[in-house]
This record gives structure tokens, sequence and C-alpha cells, in this order.
């Protein structure tokens, strides 16, 4: 049988037209946690289906993962306004490739190309690039200036330093030259477009100066006057904001980062990250800066998203209850209320994660959303239905829960077929919380509901089947029902090999400590079998087959013959697997993958193992004759059972180099070691009296390592030093090659051992 087992980035974009500026690096470093802690998430953000905004779901990273979220992408942003600058001449991947993936010596090269007219020299990246060709060729000479400077200037507005660490280096020289050079492009050029982009060269430049005065001045003059705002409006304004904001008047710069997130998406993570919160007196006069409610929705969303104080909710609703903001808010409340009450820490403990969230007032928050549900007058109000009914059912409110999703039904654009499935979800989840008594009527009722869950696989419906297996589960150990109660744990999610489980049950380890009776009783019983008793048997982790091997394998590590044959491999003779050596025969050296290797015949299953066993013993009780060759066949076997055998496996189903890594109950060789002693003592013959005492020896060694904790891979594979070791000697594990060297020297299985055993051979010449 085969072991059984189961299975959060920063956007780093430096621009060639447009670059980027944080002017915040404290919360640049930090511990990564895993993206979603929750053992259930079943209210998922993604219902929001708003892409600028999904960066802001509850995680315990700072961000949750917007990677791949283009809204908030800069080149996109910068790209389209390019694109629409050409007249949609160019493919987005030719003006990334010039715009952000070229360096400052790629350009270069370009304007020799251009003053030579050589296109053979141009860059490898741009050689199929139109607009590279086009720029030669001496087309749009304006924005191909613009590229020239821009690039001119990224060295110095970049993090310079090596492997991120030291002191950045900045030639301020060459930048104030640059600079004046800006402005003067800025004076000379006829186009909005790229008087815009000079502009914003020099206010960055400006600022990496650490000029904060003169970059306030800068955009004041230069790009305050244009009445449209384009996107590097808003990507310069963040210089101005931090630039004010390093002059000492953080409300008023925190104000303007609300307004860079409301207005410009490519910036909004910037000005989250910027964003101040403070007291409440701080906040207002935040709030002050504000002209109208839509504005003030903004710094109340970024006051709740870095402080988590959920009140704000209150405070956008009442300011513009159509505020897509509420809906974030909202679903970052109800991920925070999944994790008070389905964490994988204790809540009690003061545990560094857990305490970055505040704690919901869980009644007065479902009153909240419940109100505002039935108002509605938000933009969706049959999400705040759905929201309202799924904290209904947390808080096990079931009336509660199924008024919220009837009322949503009935608002439900037909379009939005997702929440008819999550409702029908959750749905069967109150159902099931909500029934006492798990009986055979209440399986039949909620049967093909909980398989229209296991086979939707979408809508986080394996965590939902999850949560509906692990409360059948609990519901039926109060029945003291045990063995559904473990099937429902050990349920498969899907078809394969190593299949997920509701809960990974490991019958392997530690079989003794497992309802295997009742298991199999539960298996094998066909009386009152109902449809979901077979629902829950035909997925279960471990087949009939694999309870009867494992009970089988459990007898046959207490020795316990009879029992194993009788009860168990009996009823699984025929589809047992053979074992890979043979248990009964020995060698020198312990080499189980040799003996697996030398075997040309499949010989032993553990139940013709289990019956070769309970021949021996009763012959050795009956009969004096080969009485010594059966003690040594069971010393064989009994050794070839443990760990260090060929045939481990027999009464185990882990088999590690290192033996720290699993409790095994098989590395006792004190039975093997009895019986060898006993083959030994009713043998006349020397050299078979060589060989038991050598068998006997091994087992020595082994009680050696196991006992005084020197069992180590790097020793029992790679052992020749060992011997150094004086434990050895001094603790008496070498008593039987003692007798050996005394007694057996002149026996041909002495001088085959001393040439096959390293250790027996050591021991030999220096004793």
């Amino acid at each position: 049988m085969a072991k059984i087992s189961l299975k959060i980035l920063l956007i780093a974009s430096i621009s060639s037209f447009v670059f980027f500026f944080n002017s915040d690096k404290t919360k640049s470093c930090g511990p990564d946690y895993d993206e979603n802690p929750f053992i259930y998430g079943l209210f998922e953000p993604s219902i929001i289906k708003d892409d600028s905004l999904s960066a802001f779901f509850l995680s315990p990273s700072f961000f949750s993962d917007y990677s791949k979220k283009s809204l908030l992408n800069p080149e996109v942003d910068n790209i389209k306004e390019w694109n629409d600058y050409f007249g949609d001449k160019y493919s987005s991947e030719e003006l990334k490739n010039i715009i952000y993936k070229t360096s400052p010596d790629d350009i270069k090269i370009l304007n020799d190309a251009k003053l030579n007219n050589d296109y053979s020299i141009i860059p490898k990246l741009l050689a199929k690039s139109n607009i590279a060709k086009d720029f030669i060729a001496g087309e749009y000479p304006d924005a191909f200036k613009y590229l020239t400077f821009a690039k001119e200037c990224e060295p110095h507005v970049t993090d310079n330093r090596n492997y991120g660490w030291g002191e950045i280096i900045r030639d301020t020289s060459a930048m104030r030259n640059l600079l004046k050079d800006g402005k003067s492009f800025y004076h000379q050029s006829s186009e909005k477009f790229l008087k815009e982009r000079y502009a914003y060269q020099c206010i960055r430049l400006s600022h990496y100066l650490k000029d904060f005065n003169h970059t306030i001045k800068l955009f004041d003059e230069l790009l305050a006057p244009f009445e449209s705002k384009s996107i590097i409006y808003y990507w310069a304004l963040s210089h101005k904001a931090g630039a004010i904001r390093n002059n000492g008047d953080i409300t008023y710069s925190s104000y303007l980062f609300s307004t860079i997130f409301d207005k410009c998406l490519s910036r909004r993570l910037i000005a989250s990250q910027n964003f101040k919160s403070f007291d409440a007196s701080q906040l207002y006069e935040t709030l002050d800066y504000c002209k109208d409610n839509h504005e003030k929705t903004s710094v109340w969303f970024l006051h709740a998203y870095l402080t988590n104080d959920f009140g704000s909710l209150k405070k956008i609703y009442e300011l513009e209850p159509k505020s897509t903001y509420l809906e974030i808010l909202l679903t970052r409340a109800i991920d925070q209320l999944e994790n008070d009450i389905y964490s994988y820490w204790n809540r009690d403990q003061n545990t560094t994660w857990s305490n970055q969230f505040v704690r919901l007032d869980f009644p007065n928050f479902y009153n909240f959303i419940y109100s505002c549900a039935k108002q509605e007058n938000t933009n969706r109000p049959y999400f705040w239905y759905y929201a309202a009914g799924y904290v209904a059912l947390l808080k096990q409110d079931y009336t509660s829960m199924r008024e919220n999703f009837d009322n949503a039904k009935r608002i439900l654009p037909n379009s939005e077929t997702e929440y008819f499935d999550r409702i029908k979800i959750l749905e069967t989840l109150g159902k099931i919380d909500e029934k006492e008594i798990i009986d055979e009527s209440f399986e039949k009722y909620i049967l093909n509901d909980v398989k229209w869950v296991l086979e939707l696989k979408k809508h986080n419906s394996d965590e939902a089947f999850i949560w509906m297996m692990k409360r059948f589960s609990e519901k039926y150990y109060k029945q003291q029902d045990t063995a559904k109660a473990q099937m429902c744990l050990g349920f498969k999610l899907d078809k394969g090999e190593y299949s997920q489980q509701v809960t990974r049950l490991d019958y392997l380890s530690n079989p003794g400590d497992v309802p295997l009776d009742k298991m199999i009783q539960f298996v094998e019983s066909d009386y009152n079998r109902t449809l979901f008793d077979k629902f829950l048997i035909d997925n279960f982790c471990y087949s009939r087959k694999d309870l009867y091997e494992i009970r089988g394998t459990l007898m046959l590590s207490r020795f316990n013959f009879e029992e194993a044959l009788l009860w168990n491999f009996s009823n699984i003779k025929n589809e047992l697997s053979y074992l890979p050596a043979d248990p009964f025969s020995i060698n020198i050296k312990d080499c189980a993958g040799c003996d697996a290797k030398a075997l040309a015949t499949k010989l032993y299953t553990k139940h013709s193992f289990a019956k070769k066993m309970k021949e021996l013993e009763i012959e050795i009780k009956s009969t004096t004759k080969n009485r010594s060759e059966n003690y040594f066949l069971l010393a064989n076997a009994y050794y070839n059972m443990t760990y260090f055998g060929n045939s481990w496996m027999i009464v185990d189903f882990y088999r590690s180099h290192n033996m720290d890594w699993y409790s095994y109950n098989n590395i006792d060789c004190s039975k093997a070691e009895e019986y060898y002693l006993k083959a030994a003592t009713f043998s006349s013959d020397k050299e078979f009296q060589a060989k038991c005492l050598f068998m006997a020896a091994k087992c020595e060694q082994n009680k050696f390592y196991v006992d005084k904790g020197h069992f180590d891979h790097n020793i029992y594979y790679y052992p020749y030093d060992c011997e150094q070791k004086p434990e050895i000697k001094l603790e008496n594990y070498r008593m039987y090659f003692k007798t050996l060297n005394d007694k057996y020297s002149k026996t041909k299985f002495f001088k085959e051992a001393l040439k096959e055993c390293k250790y027996f051979n050591y021991f030999a010449s220096h004793n």
C-alpha cells in the first residue's frame, strides 16, 4: 500500500518615459505570511469583481495578491496614453519594449543609428520594432528627444545599490544639469502630452535632490495650469504630496494621497502606502481639505484599510451609499469575522498576526449590514442581502439567513448566476449546521445538495464541502457514531491516488490508535446501509482492503499471527501484494534492496507469511524435529520484520533513512535475538551456531543504536568509523562478537564474516 498524502509581490516597475516614486519606504520590508490563513474563506472577496480594489482584500501581508492586476500596473496606463499619442500605430508590446525594457545605452545606440542612418546597429530588443525604425527614419523627433532625455534621467532616480543594501549614491551635479535641461525642453515643447512628461521628469529629479520646496513649486508652475488631468498629473502629484509631507504637513499630504488613490489607479498602491492614519482630530483635519462627500469617502476608506476600523463603513454609507469602497470594506470585515471564528491560531493567544486586526462587534455589525440591505440604496443591494445572510449564518441565526438570501434572490439580475450558486452552498451549510441530530431522514434529504457542492468545483465549494463534512463529523461524534465521524473526516475531494481529504487521516503510522474494528464493521455491513452511508464509504480515503490490511499489519506487529490470518488477511488474501524479498532468508550484510533484486520468485504475501509463521510456531511446540532450523527461520523472520530487515513492510508502511522522522514500532530486535540464541542452543553444528551468534550480534548492535541514541543514517549507512565510539565496548554491546572471536574463530563462517562485515573485522583485529 502506498503512503497516502495531501497537497503573497510588489510591482517593481521602472519607467523610461515616466518614472515611479515611492515617497515612503516604511512598508517596503517585513515578514511574509501565508496569503490565506483562514480555514474557511466562504465569503470570497472576488465576488466584487473590481480589479482596481482587489489588492486591498484582507490579507496578513500588507497587500493582497495584486501582481497580476493590470489596472494597478503603471505600465498599462502609460502605454495606453502613448498609444493614443501615436494614434494606435504600434503594438503595446513594441511600446513596452522601448519604454520599459531598453537601457540608456540602448537609446544611445538608437541615436547613433539615427545619426548614421544605420539600421544594422539597432539593439536586439528593438530589431523588429517599427517604432525604433521610424525614429531612425526621423519620424516623431520630439517624442524621440523626450525618450532620450528620460533615459538620461533614469539612472539618477532609481535604486542603484547593490543587492538593495548600502547607501544610494546620486550624482547631484548631473541631476541639476538634467533638471535645467528638462525645464528648457518643457518650454520649447508645443505638445501638451510631452510638456506634461518633461514636467514630471523635472519634478521627480527635484524630489530626489530632496529640494522639496522646489518640487512643490515646479508642480504648481508646470503641471497645475493644465485643466485636463492625465495620469502624469497624478504621478507628479504624488511627488508633491511626498514633498509636502517631508516639509512636515502630514494631514494635507494625506489628503493629496487620498485624491491620488481615488483618481489614478496606477498610483493606487503608492497612495495607500503614503496615506497616514491619525487620531481623530488629525483625521478630521485631513477631512477638512476635502471638497465634497466623495473625496471624504476616499479618506475614510484609507483610514479603515490601514487601521481595520470598520466603523468607517457607517461613515462612508452616510456620505455616499453607492460608493464602491463600501463593498471592499465589507468584504474585509467579513473576512476578519471568518478569521475570528475559524482561525488556525488560538484567538486567545497574543499572536503577532491576530493583533493586526480589530475584533468586530458581531451583533451590531450584522444589524448595520441588514439595515443597509433593507434600504436597497447601495450600488448592489443584492450583494448586501447576500452579505447579511452569510453573517447571519456565522451567528447561527438561520431564520435571518434564509430571509436575507430570499431577498437577495428576489432582486438578483439573471446575469449574476454566481450568486445563486453561492447562496445555495450557504443554504446547505445552514441546513446542516441547524440540524441537532443527523438521522437517516435528514441524510436522505440533504444528500443531493451535498453531492452538488462536492461536484461544483468553483466558488470555494471545496472549502464549503470540508466545512460540511467537519460539521457532520462533530455531530456524529456527539451521537457516538465513531465510524461515520471518521468517514466524514477521511472523505476524498477527488479521485486521484493522492487525493486531498477533508482531514488527512493517517491510519498507517499509528493503527493502534484508530477504531479499525468499527470502521471495518461499518464498511462490511450491508444491513440498513443507506445511500448516505454508501456515499461516505465510496469516497473514504481507505478502501475495505486497506482497512483489513492495516488491521492485519497491526496484528503482525504484535506477533498475533492467528488473528491476522483469521480476521484480516483471510478476507483479502487474493488482493495482497507479494513481499519484495524472502522474509525467512538472511545475509551477513543487511541489504534489503539486494535481497529484493536477488529474489527471482514471488514467495510470500502478508497472508502466506502469517500462515508460515503460525505453522512454524505449531511445529516447534509439537515436535523436537528440526527445532533449531525452525527457530532460525522464525528468528530470521522476526529480524526481517524490523527496520533493519528485508521485509520491514510486514509490520509498517513507512521507512525512512532517518529514524527520527517517524515513530516506528519495528526497531526492536530482541525477539529475533532470543530465537537466534534458541536456534544455537538446539544445534550441535558449530558452523550453524556461529551463524546464529553472528545474527544475535547484529541484533545486539542494533540495540546499541536504538538504546544509546546513536541511530543516525550517516552512522548506519556509513559506519566504518563508528567503532571508534567507546560506548560499543564499554557498554558491552559486543558480547556475541566476543564469543564468536573466542570460540568460533576456526569456523568457515567466522572467516566469511570477517571478509564481509567491517564491524566484525574491526572488532576481531582490535581485541
